[in-house]
């Protein structure tokens, strides 16, 4: 393998590194939006029954459920989805070294 291909796989796993250590991968990241999103939804809630009596309030309420899902999902759904991304960069670049080395 050239020193280039070399220099570059390396450069690539430091890239990946860096971002395995991103802070939306961390714990306290997800805990920190966890509750900030349980605050959010709570406010919801409670403005959402003081002003029931508005018809626009329960057309509201229609979209504000899957949004708020899609939220949470993106809390947690974010490590799984990066993790899964890392590793198939990770099996392109292996798949790339080797096809060099042929």
């Amino acid at each position: 393998m050239s020193k280039q291909a070399s220099s570059l796989k390396d450069d690539f796993e430091k890239e990946l590194e860096k971002l395995q250590s991103d802070t939306v991968l961390s714990p306290q990241y997800r805990k920190r939006k966890t509750i900030i999103w349980l605050i959010r939804t709570i406010i919801a809630c409670i403005l959402f029954v003081i002003f029931w009596k508005h018809t626009w309030v329960r057309w509201a309420l229609i979209a504000y459920v899957p949004l708020n899902l899609f939220s949470l999902f993106s809390i947690y759904g974010s490590k799984a989805i990066m993790n899964r991304s890392i590793q198939k960069t990770r099996r392109k670049i292996e798949d790339a070294e080797r096809h060099f080395e042929e």
